[in-house]
C-alpha cells in the first residue's frame, strides 16, 4: 500500500510526539554549551586585551635601561677617576632611567685582578606602569687616561 504525504507527515508528528520532549531539552542543551563557550571566550579575550599594554611597557622599560647603561658607558669614558661618578638621572619622552655606581674598586684591589678600576652600574628603566632594572660591571686597565 502506497502512502501519501499526509500520511508520512502525521507518522513522524507520532513519532516525536512519543520522545516526550527529549529533543527541546537537546536543543536547550547545546544553546547553554554554546552561550557558556561564547562567554568564556570574550572573557578571556578581555583579559588578554588588559594584558597587552602592561607588557608593552615593560618591553619599553627594558629598552629604557638598556639605554641607562649605554649612557653609563659613555659618562664613565668621559670621567678621569671613576670614584667620583654620581647617579645620573634622565628622562626620554614617556620614559627616563636612573644610572647608580655601587662596588667601586681602585687599580690592584678589583676581584677582576690586573690592574683594573671597575665599578658597577645599575640602571633603572621606568616607561609608564613598567620597571626594569639592569646592572652592568665597567673595568678599565691601569694608564687609560689616568694614573692610579
Amino acid at each position: 500500500m502506497k502512502q501519501t504525504c499526509e500520511q508520512e507527515t502525521n507518522g513522524l508528528i507520532r513519532l516525536l510526539r512519543g520522545q516526550g520532549g527529549f529533543s527541546v531539552m537537546v536543543i536547550i542543551f547545546v544553546m547553554l554549551v554554546l552561550t557558556a563557550i561564547g562567554y568564556s571566550m570574550t572573557r578571556m579575550m578581555a583579559t588578554k586585551q588588559k594584558s597587552v599594554p602592561v607588557n608593552a611597557q615593560s618591553s619599553s622599560a627594558f629598552y629604557v635601561a638598556e639605554g641607562g647603561l649605554n649612557y653609563a658607558g659613555k659618562y664613565l669614558s668621559d670621567l678621569v677617576s671613576w670614584s667620583y661618578a654620581s647617579d645620573q638621572t634622565k628622562t626620554l619622552g614617556s620614559g627616563g632611567f636612573t644610572v647608580s655606581f655601587s662596588d667601586y674598586c681602585d687599580y690592584g684591589s678589583c676581584p677582576e685582578g690586573g690592574t683594573n678600576m671597575c665599578v658597577t652600574a645599575t640602571s633603572t628603566g621606568t616607561y609608564g606602569d613598567g620597571t626594569r632594572v639592569l646592572a652592568s660591571r665597567f673595568c678599565r686597565e691601569e694608564g687609560y687616561g689616568c694614573t692610579p
